[in-house]
């Protein structure tokens, strides 16, 4: 396999992880579920969620191709599963995001820094089903070492961003706004939609193919 194709790889690992993850779109909720907080306290939420959320995307990840096998479920059978979980996802977004809503609303009855950081920000805000679906999928068809190598360093990636973002929430929803932010999550959900149209489409190819 020729570098590009490794670097393309990398990129689609990564595009895919960080869409789906979409550190800018979850702004607003991490804002809104830690406003009550001291800045000492968000930055202690943001630490834990984010470490937390990267080490059970890597752990379901790293684990995902002995859970399919213990369910007898097929990467194709995933993907028909994951394309249309993720299209649902992105609908959802491009909605209006009740699903979002609904996370700050549970938030709201969940104050403690370490119980907060636990749910929902890192489960399911962050490391939500679509992330899991697409991070197995990943990791599931890369057909080398190092492919599968590049699906865990786009999550580690995917997870630093998410770290900066939070780190200057402040700044950067100052700049962005509201409107800013809703704009850019819809933006994603469009490409999630996309996304979540490829896997289930070859997914369904490679179901009908086998049955041939």
């Amino acid at each position: 396999m020729f570098v590009l194709d490794y670097l393309s790889y990398l990129l689609t690992s990564f595009t895919t992880i960080f869409v789906i993850v979409d550190p800018l779109g979850n702004l607003p909720m991490f804002i809104a579920l830690t406003e009550p907080f001291s800045s000492s306290e968000r930055e202690k939420v943001s630490r834990r969620s984010t470490v937390l959320a990267l080490v059970i995307l890597l752990l379901i990840t790293l684990t995902g191709g002995f859970i399919l096998d213990f369910f007898k479920v097929t990467i194709e059978g995933l993907k028909i599963a994951g394309g249309i979980l993720l299209f649902a996802i992105s609908i959802d977004i491009l909605m209006g995001g009740n699903r979002r809503e609904s996370y700050v609303e549970k938030g709201v009855e969940n104050r403690n820094v370490d119980s907060l950081a636990a749910f929902p920000i890192a489960l399911p805000l962050y490391t939500g089903p679509g992330a899991i679906t697409a991070s197995i999928v990943l990791y599931s068809s890369a057909e080398s070492i190092l492919l599968k190598v590049m699906v865990l360093v786009s999550i580690v990636v995917t997870y630093a961003i998410v770290r900066v973002t939070q780190r200057y929430s402040n700044y950067l929803i100052r700049v962005l706004g509201k409107s800013g932010s809703d704009i850019v999550a819809r933006v994603m959900a469009i490409f999630l939609a996309a996304i979540g149209i490829e896997y289930f489409f070859s997914g369904l190819f490679a179901k009908i193919q086998s049955f041939i």
